[in-house]
């Protein structure tokens, strides 16, 4: 028998955008840096090596950073790993030739990356993924040069809390799907790629990820793609990665949690364990002038920028008065020796912080771009004094595709009230503040009836014409009095019916307005966030397959100075 439309294997159509608008980032609520640098205002400019808006220094970029690659000579070296690693993860072989491109001495990456947010995390990880696709392919195209994109899997990172859920809409409710191993989320457990994943909790997430699917063609294959990586004795890192490779299958993708990538970084950490004072003393500096130019401060710095690190812990490094330094929250000290040792016997076990982990990054790859949200390219505004202190090229940092997608059903919402997708959710301190508000405006204020004074003005001049009408009907014959009467009750037990029939109408419309408002500041606005900073991707897979992802987000302009509106 032939499969039913949408039954897994069968391939769907391609989806094609019905319409594709944008909004400025203002729009939004991004901030003055953002906005300043998406515009190419020089004054925030000032504060990155390369203009990701001038041609010339992406290629110059990219020329420093093969030239720099090709010099330290890790070329093969991390190939190797990579190699490794992508086969690991089911690569298709135009992925494995892409490793292999690597090896070549003008080669250079587009890299992009994200922390390992369960089933995929939210939607703009995959956004950046395709950036990083698409601009590796326009800095080829530019210079001739072969460009490959990377993913960094940010499996060292031990923030549980901030990847233990996947988020989803489904009408007007926000659902979360926890991985739940029964402690804290805010419990240390050291790095999260390294964590196994538990049978009953991974069997009780994917249950729940079962209910909170919204309903598609394609519900089954997103639900299968889960089951098929997130699978009881896998670590967080692979099954992350095994499901991402099936959402992104033209990216190579990387951990540096590795043994052999540690040893070639350990000059780096070596130099933050002796110099950690002058780094700290760069990044307060840069971090004086970003405030002096009025742009905000995305990282604090604090001193030592390392973690010791274990498969339960991962632990940063305080210095101490007399020297050496301790791990935060333990009695374990360690001299400077104790430390430098441990990097040359074990440099697997150390860990860069937000400030080093850029440094890492592009000291193990020939990076001539770094694909970067919000958040992250303001703490990279703040970190060019540290390349040049370590001796790393900085690339340019790029900024990110940025996507809000409408159903159909949604936009119908938009437009029959005539709202944008700002005005579900934009710059609101509480979504249902933001919802009742909208509401009332569209349901309440827009007219101008007052159904209680209206009835009740139309029962009194109903029964006052009734009571006019009363000596005239006596008149003709006393004994209609009683028949007077009469039709006063009924006439005004009519209009009380009227009335109330009135009001449950009008209600029923106000809560319809309502309940489209809510579904619709759900898809886009689930609990007051951007839909792309949190609804999963396998809700987009559930209604169009996984091939849709990949349509949509090349669909759009090649333009991150723009949020794209794509409806479906």
């Amino acid at each position: 028998m032939a499969d039913a439309p949408g039954a897994v294997g069968e391939t769907p159509p391609a989806l094609v955008p019905s319409r594709i608008t944008s909004l400025p980032p203002e729009a939004l609520g991004a901030s003055a840096l953002h906005r300043a640098t998406l515009s190419g205002d020089p004054a925030a400019l000032a504060f990155y090596r390369w203009s990701p808006h001038d041609p010339a220094h992406r290629a110059e970029a990219a020329r420093v950073a093969a030239e720099a690659a090709t010099a330290r000579g890790a070329r093969d070296a991390v190939a190797d790993v990579l190699a490794e690693q992508n086969r690991a993860w089911g690569a298709t072989d135009a992925v494995l030739d892409l490793v292999e491109t690597l090896r070549q001495p003008d080669a250079v990456a587009v890299v992009t990356g994200q922390q390992l947010g369960l089933f995929a995390g939210p939607l703009y990880t995959i956004w950046k993924a395709r950036s990083a696709v698409r601009l590796a392919a326009r800095l080829t195209e530019e210079t001739g040069r072969p460009a490959v994109p990377v993913f960094w899997l940010a499996d060292e990172d031990h923030d549980f809390a901030e990847i233990q859920q996947a988020t989803f809409a489904v009408g007007e409710a926000v659902r979360h799907v926890p991985y739940d191993d029964g402690r804290p989320p805010e419990a240390d457990r050291g790095p999260v790629g390294r964590m196994v994943l538990e049978e009953a909790a991974t069997d009780a997430a994917l249950r729940q990820l079962a209910d909170a699917l919204p309903a598609g063609p394609q519900r089954e294959e997103a639900l299968r793609l889960a089951q098929d990586a997130y699978v009881p004795g896998r670590t967080m890192r692979d099954a992350f990665a095994a499901l991402f490779r099936a959402l992104v299958p033209d990216i190579v993708l990387m951990s540096a949690d590795d043994a052999r990538l540690k040893r070639l970084a350990a000059p780096l950490f070596v130099r933050e364990a002796t110099a950690w004072p002058d780094t700290l003393a760069r990044l307060d500096e840069r971090s004086e002038a970003l405030a002096a130019a009025g742009f905000h401060i995305q990282v604090t710095p604090t001193p030592v920028n390392l973690f010791v690190m274990s498969d339960d812990a991962r632990t940063p490094l305080d210095p101490v008065e007399e020297g050496g330094f301790v791990r935060r929250g333990l009695e374990e000290e360690l001299s400077a020796e104790d430390l430098l040792a441990r990097i040359d016997a074990d440099p697997a076990s150390i860990s860069p912080n937000v400030v080093l982990r850029p440094l890492l990054q592009d000291t193990l790859l020939p990076t001539a771009a770094y694909v970067a949200g919000p958040g992250e390219a303001a703490y990279c505004a703040q970190l060019g004094p540290v390349y040049e202190a370590f001796g790393v090229p900085m690339p340019v940092i790029e900024p990110r595709l940025s996507l809000t997608l409408v159903e159909p059903g949604v936009a119908k919402v938009l437009d029959r009230y005539g709202l944008s997708v700002p005005d579900l959710g934009a710059g609101a301190v509480d979504a249902q503040q933001r919802l009742h508000a909208l509401w009332r405006r569209l349901a309440l204020d827009a007219t101008d009836l007052d159904l209680d004074a209206t009835f009740a003005a139309a029962t009194s001049a109903a029964l006052a014409a009734v009571d006019a009408l009363e000596p005239v009907v006596e008149e003709v014959d006393g004994s209609m009095a009683s028949a007077v009467a009469a039709a006063r009750r009924k006439v005004e037990k009519a209009l009380a019916s009227l009335a109330t029939k009135t009001v449950r109408v009008e209600k029923r419309h106000h809560d319809d307005v309502r309940a489209r408002l809510a579904r619709a500041q759900a898809a886009l606005w689930p609990d007051g966030a951007l839909q792309e900073r949190s609804l999963g991707p396998l809700g987009v897979v559930a209604r169009h397959g996984a091939h849709a992802l990949t349509e949509l987000a090349d669909a759009v302009p090649l333009d991150a100075t723009l949020h794209h509106v794509v409806h479906t």
